[in-house]
């Protein structure tokens, strides 16, 4: 019925015992994980912050272990609304989340906690996104590219943790803006012309990588995913790989795509 869930462990913590809220923090992250749905974990993460200028080593472990947990997003509340240290407390999560994403086994742990959603909606999503993530794991691709009104396959792609980043091109504005809470998800608009064929919104996408900071060389690798026709609502029916330089490997002379792409 919703669209996210939000993990406020102040307010958990009126309705339950204390020990009880860490496994029902747990629990709701994994059934938000299984069924493709972000999650946020918020309140009292950095409490100690709202009068001095570092947490406690035990406020830290907690941040880490929602970051190991799979949650999408981590939030400060008084910290940074009313503390007096807000610029701080920011920089500290975010210090904390880039430490946990950068161990060797962070992807390993939050990949292990996904469960199996066996809705009959989903398979057909899941199938291609799982796909994608292989391909582009294999062929060490810059990151994985998806075309979607709606941004269903960029949300289960957000749910397998890809170990490159989902860039996800829609026309709809209130999809991108969701699809930016979500793992590992980076939305860009991308409306289709009348006039534009298939590869015109290849080579558009493409340019988009380019101004993202994604694509590095001509020859940096992505993996495509989209469904025919364009304007149709469903899952993707297409893998493709695709090189920086676009699908007709137009380039200008400081190596970007051109042409249609521009």
């Amino acid at each position: 019925v919703s669209d996210g869930c939000m993990v406020a462990r102040g307010d958990l913590g009126v309705e339950m015992q204390p020990e009880v809220v860490p496994i029902i923090q747990k629990q709701i992250i994994d059934e938000c994980r299984r069924r493709g749905k972000p999650v946020v974990v918020a309140t009292q993460m950095l409490e100690s912050m709202i009068q001095n200028p570092i947490p406690t080593r035990a406020e830290a472990g907690d941040v880490a272990n929602a970051v190991y947990d799979g949650a999408d997003a981590v939030m400060l509340s008084a910290e940074s609304a009313a503390g007096k240290y807000p610029e701080e407390s920011v920089r500290m999560q975010q210090r904390i989340i880039d430490k946990v994403e950068e161990t060797p086994q962070y992807l390993d742990v939050v990949k292990s906690r996904v469960k199996p959603d066996a809705q009959a909606s989903n398979l057909e999503y899941d199938a291609i996104a799982g796909a994608a993530s292989h391909l582009a794991n294999k062929l060490d691709a810059k990151g994985v590219i998806t075309f979607s009104r709606t941004g269903a396959t960029a949300r289960r792609a957000s749910r397998m943790r890809m170990a490159v980043p989902c860039i996800a091109m829609t026309p709809d504005v209130h999809a991108a803006r969701q699809l930016s809470l979500y793992w590992g998800i980076y939305p860009a608009l991308l409306a289709r012309l009348p006039q534009d064929t298939f590869d015109d919104m290849l080579a558009r996408a493409c340019g988009v990588a380019w101004d993202k900071g994604f694509a590095e060389a001509p020859d940096d690798k992505f993996v495509v995913t989209a469904g025919l026709p364009m304007e149709q609502k469903g899952a993707a029916n297409i893998i493709r790989i695709l090189p920086a330089s676009g699908p007709q490997s137009e380039l200008e002379p400081d190596g970007k795509v051109g042409g249609s792409s521009a």
